[in-house]
């Protein structure tokens, strides 16, 4: 039990941990290869994408589509504003729990049980918006959504530029 408690606690803290410690910047390395998102996994940075003149074009979604997809979405809205409201409270309820002078492992560990089913929470309802969505779309929609979602939204900074000839190798400066 205390092990698993650890093992949480470093897990759930270790993040906010290392994110505050400035490190110097390593070379980049080689992308990874690309996991496939997880099939009802929402759209990255797509927003409102049914509203998007290029995607409901390209997927070709009539107008009752956009109707139930907008009126999943604002039926949902405010139950996810109010379950990551509750993450958030949960974990300001964790914080001085684990900042105590004397930790009290039992009230840690309930409260670490709270945090997580609060997240489960937003994240089943996340993903149930996104089938009540996929219900709304043809196959071959849903297909082409998932290729948006890959590419990610085209704006100026992302929109494929033409290929650059490659640069001259930078010479060391001498000593």
């Amino acid at each position: 039990m205390m092990m698993k408690t650890a093992v949480l606690f470093l897990t759930l803290f270790s993040a906010p941990l290392l994110a505050q410690t400035p490190r110097p910047t390593p070379p980049a390395p080689a992308a990874p290869p690309a996991q496939p998102a997880p099939p009802l996994a929402p759209p990255p940075d797509l927003g409102k994408w049914w509203k998007s003149s290029e995607i409901a074009s390209s997927l070709k979604l009539s107008q009752q589509q956009i109707t139930e997809i907008e009126q999943t979405f604002q039926e949902t809205r405010l139950k996810l504003i109010d379950l990551r409201a509750d993450v958030a409270r949960q974990e300001a309820l964790l914080e001085p729990l684990i900042e105590a002078d004397q930790l009290d492992e039992a009230k840690i560990s309930a409260q670490i049980d709270t945090v997580l089913a609060a997240r489960g929470k937003l994240e089943k309802t996340n993903v149930m918006m996104m089938l009540a969505f996929r219900k709304v779309l043809t196959t071959e929609q849903w297909k082409k959504l998932e290729e948006f979602k890959e590419r990610g939204p085209r704006t100026p900074a992302t929109a494929p530029r033409p290929p650059q000839p490659p640069r001259p190798p930078e010479e060391a400066p001498h000593l």
